[in-house]
Protein backbone atom coordinates (compact mmCIF):
# COMPACT_ATOMS: atom_id res chain seq x y z
CA UNK A 1 0.00 0.00 0.00
CA UNK A 2 1.76 3.84 -0.79
CA UNK A 3 2.13 6.19 1.67
CA UNK A 4 -0.70 8.40 0.19
CA UNK A 5 -3.05 5.86 0.60
CA UNK A 6 -1.64 5.53 4.09
CA UNK A 7 -2.28 9.04 4.94
CA UNK A 8 -5.80 8.88 3.68
CA UNK A 9 -6.89 6.56 5.75
CA UNK A 10 -5.33 8.11 8.72
CA UNK A 11 -7.19 11.34 8.04
CA UNK A 12 -10.30 9.34 7.66
CA UNK A 13 -9.54 7.50 11.18
CA UNK A 14 -9.19 11.69 12.53
CA UNK A 15 -12.41 12.57 11.23
CA UNK A 16 -14.35 9.54 13.26
CA UNK A 17 -12.77 10.86 16.24
CA UNK A 18 -13.56 14.49 15.88
CA UNK A 19 -17.69 12.88 15.19
CA UNK A 20 -16.76 10.46 18.10
CA UNK A 21 -18.24 7.76 15.84
CA UNK A 22 -15.70 5.21 16.85
CA UNK A 23 -14.21 6.29 20.79
CA UNK A 24 -12.50 2.80 20.84
CA UNK A 25 -12.21 1.71 17.37
CA UNK A 26 -8.41 1.77 16.02
CA UNK A 27 -6.78 2.30 12.45
CA UNK A 28 -4.41 -0.07 11.83
CA UNK A 29 -2.09 0.67 9.57
CA UNK A 30 1.18 -0.81 8.93
CA UNK A 31 3.24 2.32 9.43
CA UNK A 32 1.69 3.28 12.44
CA UNK A 33 0.01 0.74 14.58
CA UNK A 34 2.06 -2.13 13.33
CA UNK A 35 0.68 -6.03 11.83
CA UNK A 36 -1.34 -8.15 14.10
CA UNK A 37 1.25 -10.78 15.68
CA UNK A 38 0.78 -14.20 16.52
CA UNK A 39 1.74 -14.88 20.41
CA UNK A 40 4.80 -16.59 20.49
CA UNK A 41 5.59 -20.10 22.17
CA UNK A 42 8.82 -19.22 24.22
CA UNK A 43 9.75 -22.29 26.09
CA UNK A 44 12.62 -20.14 28.20
CA UNK A 45 9.22 -17.63 28.59
CA UNK A 46 9.21 -18.45 32.55
CA UNK A 47 13.08 -17.88 32.93
CA UNK A 48 13.19 -14.39 31.04
CA UNK A 49 10.27 -13.06 33.18
CA UNK A 50 12.63 -13.65 36.00
CA UNK A 51 14.23 -10.56 34.97
CA UNK A 52 10.78 -8.05 34.53
CA UNK A 53 9.04 -6.53 37.23
CA UNK A 54 5.46 -6.03 35.96
CA UNK A 55 2.32 -3.90 37.21
CA UNK A 56 -1.22 -3.35 36.30
CA UNK A 57 -2.82 -0.73 36.73
CA UNK A 58 -6.93 -0.75 36.69
CA UNK A 59 -8.32 2.66 36.03
CA UNK A 60 -11.91 2.85 38.44
CA UNK A 61 -11.86 6.52 38.56
CA UNK A 62 -14.58 6.97 36.36
CA UNK A 63 -18.92 8.19 37.57
CA UNK A 64 -20.93 5.85 34.89
CA UNK A 65 -22.61 8.39 33.38
CA UNK A 66 -23.63 6.59 30.70
CA UNK A 67 -25.26 3.68 32.62
CA UNK A 68 -27.49 6.00 34.07
CA UNK A 69 -27.18 4.26 37.27
CA UNK A 70 -27.06 5.52 41.05
CA UNK A 71 -23.68 3.69 42.05
CA UNK A 72 -20.54 3.80 39.68
CA UNK A 73 -20.82 1.11 37.53
CA UNK A 74 -17.78 -0.63 38.78
CA UNK A 75 -19.44 -1.05 42.07
CA UNK A 76 -22.59 -2.36 40.65
CA UNK A 77 -23.24 -6.10 42.10
CA UNK A 78 -22.61 -8.75 39.58
CA UNK A 79 -23.49 -12.30 40.99
CA UNK A 80 -23.05 -10.71 44.70
CA UNK A 81 -19.61 -8.96 43.92
CA UNK A 82 -18.61 -5.51 42.38
CA UNK A 83 -17.75 -5.48 39.33
CA UNK A 84 -13.97 -4.17 40.28
CA UNK A 85 -13.72 -7.24 42.66
CA UNK A 86 -14.20 -9.63 39.87
CA UNK A 87 -12.04 -6.87 37.83
CA UNK A 88 -9.20 -7.45 40.75
CA UNK A 89 -9.39 -10.87 40.89
CA UNK A 90 -8.09 -11.48 37.59
CA UNK A 91 -5.11 -9.59 37.80
CA UNK A 92 -4.35 -11.36 41.31
CA UNK A 93 -4.73 -14.53 39.63
CA UNK A 94 -1.82 -14.19 37.21
CA UNK A 95 1.56 -15.08 37.75
CA UNK A 96 3.49 -12.65 36.20
CA UNK A 97 1.81 -9.61 37.75
CA UNK A 98 3.89 -8.26 40.93
CA UNK A 99 2.39 -5.43 41.40
CA UNK A 100 -1.45 -3.87 41.17
CA UNK A 101 -2.97 -0.40 41.78
CA UNK A 102 -6.57 0.77 41.27
CA UNK A 103 -7.14 4.50 40.47
CA UNK A 104 -10.12 5.67 42.35
CA UNK A 105 -12.44 8.55 42.22
CA UNK A 106 -11.64 10.56 45.37
CA UNK A 107 -15.56 10.64 46.34
CA UNK A 108 -15.74 6.52 45.67
CA UNK A 109 -13.09 5.68 48.38
CA UNK A 110 -15.85 3.91 50.69
CA UNK A 111 -17.07 1.88 47.89
CA UNK A 112 -13.19 0.79 47.60
CA UNK A 113 -12.53 0.02 51.18
CA UNK A 114 -15.54 -2.29 50.97
CA UNK A 115 -14.94 -3.94 47.61
CA UNK A 116 -11.46 -4.99 49.17
CA UNK A 117 -12.17 -5.06 52.70
CA UNK A 118 -11.76 -9.00 52.03
CA UNK A 119 -8.42 -8.69 50.28
CA UNK A 120 -4.73 -9.58 51.47
CA UNK A 121 -2.82 -10.48 49.04
CA UNK A 122 -0.07 -8.42 49.19
CA UNK A 123 0.27 -8.12 45.38
CA UNK A 124 -2.74 -5.39 45.75
CA UNK A 125 -1.44 -1.59 46.85
CA UNK A 126 -2.98 1.10 48.35
CA UNK A 127 -5.20 2.95 45.74
CA UNK A 128 -4.57 6.58 44.49
CA UNK A 129 -7.16 9.04 43.55
CA UNK A 130 -7.33 9.86 39.66
CA UNK A 131 -7.75 12.88 37.72
CA UNK A 132 -11.16 14.77 36.17
CA UNK A 133 -10.84 12.68 33.24
CA UNK A 134 -9.44 9.11 32.00
CA UNK A 135 -6.01 10.41 31.02
CA UNK A 136 -5.75 12.29 33.32
CA UNK A 137 -5.79 9.42 36.31
CA UNK A 138 -3.84 6.97 34.00
CA UNK A 139 -0.81 9.47 34.48
CA UNK A 140 -1.45 10.00 38.31
CA UNK A 141 -1.58 6.31 38.62
CA UNK A 142 1.84 6.09 36.44
CA UNK A 143 3.10 8.42 38.70
CA UNK A 144 2.47 6.92 41.63
CA UNK A 145 4.54 3.41 40.43
CA UNK A 146 7.64 5.58 39.75
CA UNK A 147 8.77 4.28 43.02
CA UNK A 148 9.16 0.40 41.69
CA UNK A 149 9.49 1.58 38.23
CA UNK A 150 8.10 -1.61 37.06
CA UNK A 151 9.47 -2.76 33.61
CA UNK A 152 6.11 -2.86 31.88
CA UNK A 153 2.95 -1.32 33.12
CA UNK A 154 -0.67 -3.32 32.23
CA UNK A 155 -3.13 -0.48 31.74
CA UNK A 156 -6.64 -1.54 32.26
CA UNK A 157 -10.68 -0.26 32.39
CA UNK A 158 -12.31 -1.55 35.55
CA UNK A 159 -15.72 -2.13 33.85
CA UNK A 160 -14.20 -5.28 31.98
CA UNK A 161 -15.02 -7.88 34.58
CA UNK A 162 -14.19 -10.66 31.50
CA UNK A 163 -10.69 -10.42 30.87
CA UNK A 164 -8.96 -13.94 30.63
CA UNK A 165 -5.70 -14.94 32.27
CA UNK A 166 -5.09 -16.36 28.72
CA UNK A 167 -5.36 -12.66 27.06
CA UNK A 168 -3.30 -11.51 29.99
CA UNK A 169 -0.48 -13.73 29.03
CA UNK A 170 -0.67 -13.40 25.69
CA UNK A 171 0.12 -9.55 26.11
CA UNK A 172 2.99 -10.08 28.51
CA UNK A 173 4.60 -12.93 26.34
CA UNK A 174 4.39 -10.75 23.06
CA UNK A 175 5.79 -7.82 24.68
CA UNK A 176 8.84 -9.62 26.08
CA UNK A 177 9.30 -11.55 22.78
CA UNK A 178 8.95 -8.49 20.63
CA UNK A 179 10.43 -5.19 19.87
CA UNK A 180 7.90 -3.11 20.52
CA UNK A 181 6.75 -0.27 22.77
CA UNK A 182 3.30 -1.65 23.50
CA UNK A 183 1.15 -4.46 22.47
CA UNK A 184 -2.98 -4.54 22.92
CA UNK A 185 -5.85 -6.33 21.57
CA UNK A 186 -7.84 -5.94 19.26
CA UNK A 187 -11.13 -7.29 17.59
CA UNK A 188 -12.51 -7.42 14.04
CA UNK A 189 -15.43 -4.74 13.81
CA UNK A 190 -18.33 -6.33 12.17
CA UNK A 191 -20.83 -3.76 12.13
CA UNK A 192 -21.26 -1.35 9.07
CA UNK A 193 -19.25 2.12 10.52
CA UNK A 194 -20.51 5.15 8.76
CA UNK A 195 -19.57 8.65 9.33
CA UNK A 196 -22.66 10.87 10.36
CA UNK A 197 -23.46 14.25 10.15
CA UNK A 198 -26.83 15.73 11.60
CA UNK A 199 -28.30 12.48 11.62
CA UNK A 200 -27.40 11.61 8.06
CA UNK A 201 -25.23 9.20 6.46
CA UNK A 202 -22.40 10.87 4.95
CA UNK A 203 -19.96 7.79 3.79
CA UNK A 204 -19.37 4.43 4.84
CA UNK A 205 -15.96 3.22 6.02
CA UNK A 206 -14.37 -0.05 5.09
CA UNK A 207 -13.77 -2.21 8.10
CA UNK A 208 -10.91 -3.92 6.12
CA UNK A 209 -8.27 -1.90 8.00
CA UNK A 210 -10.24 -1.14 11.05
CA UNK A 211 -10.31 -3.01 14.72
CA UNK A 212 -11.98 -2.01 18.08
CA UNK A 213 -9.38 -1.74 20.85
CA UNK A 214 -9.63 -3.41 23.87
CA UNK A 215 -7.85 -3.09 27.84
CA UNK A 216 -5.61 -4.59 29.26
CA UNK A 217 -3.12 -3.16 27.47
CA UNK A 218 0.87 -3.44 27.70
CA UNK A 219 3.51 -0.70 27.38
CA UNK A 220 7.28 0.02 28.17
CA UNK A 221 6.55 1.97 32.05
CA UNK A 222 8.96 4.71 31.12
CA UNK A 223 7.40 5.20 27.73
CA UNK A 224 3.98 5.32 28.84
CA UNK A 225 4.53 7.79 31.25
CA UNK A 226 7.44 10.18 29.83
CA UNK A 227 4.08 10.71 26.59
CA UNK A 228 1.63 11.14 29.41
CA UNK A 229 3.23 13.69 31.04
CA UNK A 230 3.75 15.32 28.02
CA UNK A 231 0.25 15.75 27.00
CA UNK A 232 -3.38 17.19 28.34
CA UNK A 233 -6.06 14.72 27.07
CA UNK A 234 -5.97 11.24 24.88
CA UNK A 235 -9.07 8.71 25.62
CA UNK A 236 -6.67 5.40 25.21
CA UNK A 237 -3.30 4.79 25.84
CA UNK A 238 -2.03 3.09 22.35
CA UNK A 239 -3.55 6.19 20.83
CA UNK A 240 -0.99 8.41 22.56
CA UNK A 241 1.46 5.76 22.05
CA UNK A 242 1.29 6.18 18.15
CA UNK A 243 0.81 10.10 18.48
CA UNK A 244 4.12 9.60 19.66
CA UNK A 245 5.63 7.90 17.26
CA UNK A 246 6.20 4.70 19.34
CA UNK A 247 5.43 0.94 18.17
CA UNK A 248 2.44 -0.69 19.56
CA UNK A 249 1.63 -4.33 18.13
CA UNK A 250 -1.75 -5.73 18.47
CA UNK A 251 -2.65 -9.13 18.78
CA UNK A 252 -6.02 -10.94 19.33
CA UNK A 253 -8.69 -10.01 21.42
CA UNK A 254 -11.76 -11.38 22.67
CA UNK A 255 -14.90 -10.74 22.16
CA UNK A 256 -16.30 -11.41 25.85
CA UNK A 257 -14.10 -9.14 26.86
CA UNK A 258 -16.72 -6.15 26.36
CA UNK A 259 -17.21 -3.04 28.52
CA UNK A 260 -19.63 -2.40 30.74
CA UNK A 261 -20.74 1.13 29.54
CA UNK A 262 -24.67 0.78 29.49
CA UNK A 263 -27.31 -0.69 31.41
CA UNK A 264 -27.61 -3.47 28.59
CA UNK A 265 -24.12 -4.00 29.36
CA UNK A 266 -24.65 -4.66 33.21
CA UNK A 267 -27.88 -6.94 31.99
CA UNK A 268 -25.77 -9.12 29.67
CA UNK A 269 -23.02 -9.44 32.61
CA UNK A 270 -25.36 -10.57 34.75
CA UNK A 271 -26.85 -13.36 32.49
CA UNK A 272 -23.04 -14.15 31.73
CA UNK A 273 -22.33 -14.57 36.14
CA UNK A 274 -25.07 -16.75 35.71
CA UNK A 275 -27.16 -14.62 38.37
CA UNK A 276 -30.74 -16.19 38.36
CA UNK A 277 -33.34 -15.45 35.84
CA UNK A 278 -36.27 -15.77 38.94
CA UNK A 279 -36.22 -15.08 42.60
CA UNK A 280 -39.27 -16.20 44.77
CA UNK A 281 -40.33 -14.45 47.82
CA UNK A 282 -43.05 -14.94 50.86
CA UNK A 283 -44.43 -12.16 53.19
CA UNK A 284 -46.88 -12.00 56.51
CA UNK A 285 -48.13 -9.82 58.16
CA UNK A 286 -50.54 -9.22 60.94
CA UNK A 287 -52.68 -6.33 62.89
CA UNK A 288 -54.48 -6.41 65.75
CA UNK A 289 -57.96 -5.01 65.46
CA UNK A 290 -59.24 -1.91 68.24
CA UNK A 291 -62.56 -0.39 69.26
CA UNK A 292 -63.63 2.99 67.93
CA UNK A 293 -64.38 5.75 70.27
CA UNK A 294 -67.98 6.81 70.43
CA UNK A 295 -69.53 4.29 67.70
CA UNK A 296 -67.37 6.21 64.88
CA UNK A 297 -66.98 5.64 61.62
CA UNK A 298 -64.04 3.71 61.01
CA UNK A 299 -61.79 2.37 57.78
CA UNK A 300 -59.41 -0.15 57.63
CA UNK A 301 -57.42 -0.05 54.39
CA UNK A 302 -56.45 -3.63 52.47
CA UNK A 303 -54.72 -3.47 49.41
CA UNK A 304 -55.23 0.50 49.22
CA UNK A 305 -58.96 -0.09 49.45
CA UNK A 306 -60.54 1.84 52.46
CA UNK A 307 -63.41 -0.85 53.52
CA UNK A 308 -65.92 0.60 55.92
CA UNK A 309 -65.43 -1.61 59.43
CA UNK A 310 -66.56 -1.11 62.68
CA UNK A 311 -63.01 -1.02 64.12
CA UNK A 312 -59.82 -0.32 63.87
CA UNK A 313 -56.20 -1.16 62.59
CA UNK A 314 -53.59 -0.58 65.38
CA UNK A 315 -50.85 0.02 63.62
CA UNK A 316 -47.74 2.63 62.90
CA UNK A 317 -48.46 3.85 59.68
CA UNK A 318 -51.88 3.27 58.15
CA UNK A 319 -51.91 -0.19 58.83
CA UNK A 320 -52.15 -1.69 55.16
CA UNK A 321 -51.63 -5.55 56.55
CA UNK A 322 -52.04 -6.69 52.57
CA UNK A 323 -49.35 -4.28 50.76
CA UNK A 324 -47.40 -4.51 54.14
CA UNK A 325 -47.14 -8.24 53.29
CA UNK A 326 -46.21 -8.24 49.32
CA UNK A 327 -43.55 -6.04 50.49
CA UNK A 328 -41.79 -8.52 53.19
CA UNK A 329 -42.42 -10.88 49.82
CA UNK A 330 -40.37 -8.75 47.46
CA UNK A 331 -38.12 -7.35 49.51
CA UNK A 332 -37.33 -11.61 50.83
CA UNK A 333 -37.17 -12.12 47.23
CA UNK A 334 -34.48 -9.80 46.69
CA UNK A 335 -32.12 -10.38 49.85
CA UNK A 336 -32.92 -6.75 50.66
CA UNK A 337 -34.41 -7.84 54.75
CA UNK A 338 -38.21 -6.54 55.56
CA UNK A 339 -40.08 -3.69 56.00
CA UNK A 340 -38.93 -3.30 59.18
CA UNK A 341 -35.34 -2.38 58.25
CA UNK A 342 -36.55 0.11 55.88
CA UNK A 343 -39.00 1.64 57.42
CA UNK A 344 -38.97 1.44 61.45
CA UNK A 345 -42.29 1.39 63.28
CA UNK A 346 -40.29 3.59 66.09
CA UNK A 347 -39.27 6.10 63.54
CA UNK A 348 -41.84 9.05 63.59
CA UNK A 349 -41.24 9.48 59.96
CA UNK A 350 -43.52 6.72 58.87
CA UNK A 351 -46.38 7.84 61.37
CA UNK A 352 -49.49 7.16 59.29
CA UNK A 353 -47.58 6.90 56.11
CA UNK A 354 -49.44 6.03 53.25
CA UNK A 355 -48.38 1.72 52.86
CA UNK A 356 -48.61 2.53 48.88
CA UNK A 357 -45.17 4.39 49.77
CA UNK A 358 -43.70 0.99 51.08
CA UNK A 359 -45.20 -1.08 47.83
CA UNK A 360 -43.77 1.78 45.62
CA UNK A 361 -40.23 1.72 47.32
CA UNK A 362 -40.09 -2.08 46.70
CA UNK A 363 -40.83 -2.14 43.23
CA UNK A 364 -38.38 0.24 42.80
CA UNK A 365 -35.97 -1.85 44.45
CA UNK A 366 -36.47 -4.39 42.03
CA UNK A 367 -36.16 -2.67 39.32
CA UNK A 368 -32.85 -1.74 40.35
CA UNK A 369 -31.70 -5.13 40.75
CA UNK A 370 -33.00 -5.82 37.27
CA UNK A 371 -35.86 -8.01 38.14
CA UNK A 372 -39.77 -7.48 37.96
CA UNK A 373 -42.88 -8.95 39.57
CA UNK A 374 -44.15 -11.69 37.19
CA UNK A 375 -46.67 -13.13 40.03
CA UNK A 376 -48.24 -12.39 42.76
CA UNK A 377 -50.36 -14.36 44.94
CA UNK A 378 -51.93 -13.10 48.01
CA UNK A 379 -54.39 -14.61 50.61
CA UNK A 380 -56.34 -12.15 53.14
CA UNK A 381 -57.43 -14.28 56.78
CA UNK A 382 -60.09 -12.57 58.67
CA UNK A 383 -63.58 -13.25 59.82
CA UNK A 384 -64.51 -10.06 58.78
CA UNK A 385 -65.17 -7.60 56.61
CA UNK A 386 -65.74 -9.68 53.41
CA UNK A 387 -63.24 -9.17 51.07
CA UNK A 388 -65.25 -10.35 47.94
CA UNK A 389 -66.69 -6.75 47.33
CA UNK A 390 -63.44 -4.91 47.12
CA UNK A 391 -61.53 -7.65 45.22
CA UNK A 392 -61.30 -5.42 41.42
CA UNK A 393 -60.36 -2.43 43.49
CA UNK A 394 -57.38 -4.28 45.12
CA UNK A 395 -56.37 -5.73 42.45
CA UNK A 396 -56.27 -2.54 40.27
CA UNK A 397 -54.39 -1.01 42.75
CA UNK A 398 -51.73 -2.98 43.20
CA UNK A 399 -51.14 -4.14 39.69
CA UNK A 400 -50.56 0.18 38.85
CA UNK A 401 -48.34 0.21 41.28
CA UNK A 402 -46.18 -2.74 40.24
CA UNK A 403 -47.14 -2.40 36.51
CA UNK A 404 -48.39 -6.17 36.00
CA UNK A 405 -51.07 -7.64 34.52
CA UNK A 406 -54.24 -8.46 36.55
CA UNK A 407 -54.02 -12.02 35.23
CA UNK A 408 -50.95 -12.27 37.40
CA UNK A 409 -51.91 -11.24 40.40
CA UNK A 410 -54.33 -13.18 42.61
CA UNK A 411 -56.33 -11.84 45.53
CA UNK A 412 -58.12 -14.64 47.79
CA UNK A 413 -59.29 -15.11 50.99
CA UNK A 414 -60.99 -17.16 53.89
CA UNK A 415 -61.74 -16.99 57.71
CA UNK A 416 -59.48 -18.81 60.44
CA UNK A 417 -63.20 -20.75 61.16
CA UNK A 418 -63.41 -19.44 64.44
CA UNK A 419 -60.31 -20.56 65.45
CA UNK A 420 -57.03 -18.82 67.55
CA UNK A 421 -56.91 -14.53 67.55
CA UNK A 422 -58.12 -14.52 64.09
CA UNK A 423 -61.31 -16.88 64.62
CA UNK A 424 -61.91 -14.68 67.60
CA UNK A 425 -62.28 -11.67 65.17
CA UNK A 426 -59.27 -9.94 67.09
CA UNK A 427 -57.68 -8.89 64.18
CA UNK A 428 -56.27 -9.19 60.16
CA UNK A 429 -53.45 -11.13 58.66
CA UNK A 430 -52.14 -11.74 55.12
CA UNK A 431 -50.16 -14.11 53.25
CA UNK A 432 -47.87 -13.37 50.39
CA UNK A 433 -46.27 -15.20 47.78
CA UNK A 434 -43.99 -13.29 44.85
CA UNK A 435 -41.99 -14.78 41.68
CA UNK A 436 -39.49 -12.30 40.02
CA UNK A 437 -38.11 -12.89 37.18
CA UNK A 438 -35.15 -11.09 35.64
CA UNK A 439 -35.49 -8.19 32.85
CA UNK A 440 -31.79 -9.20 31.41
CA UNK A 441 -33.03 -12.43 30.14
Amino acid sequence: MSGGTDKKVQVKAAKMAKLAVLDVIGLVSNIKVGNSIDVPKNKKLAIALEEYKIAALIVAAGVGSRCNAKIPKQYIKLAGKSVLFHTIRKFLANQYISYIRVVVNESQKDFYKEVTSSTIDTKLLSPVCGGKSRQSSVKLGLESLQKINPDFVIIHDACRPFVSNILINNLIESMINGQYTGVVPAIEVEDTISLVSNNFIESTISREKLRAMQTPQIFNFRELLSCHQSVKEFTDDSSLMVEHKKHVAIIEGEKKNFKLTTKEDINMAKLLFGEPKFRVGTGYDIHKFVKIQNDAKSFIKICGVEIEHNMAIEAHSDGDVAIHAIVDAILGALGCGDIGEHFPPNSSKWKDCNSSHFLDFAAKKAQEKGYSVSNLDITIVCEEPKISPYKAGMKEFISKILEINGEFLSIKATTAEKLGSIGRNEGIATYASVLLRANFY
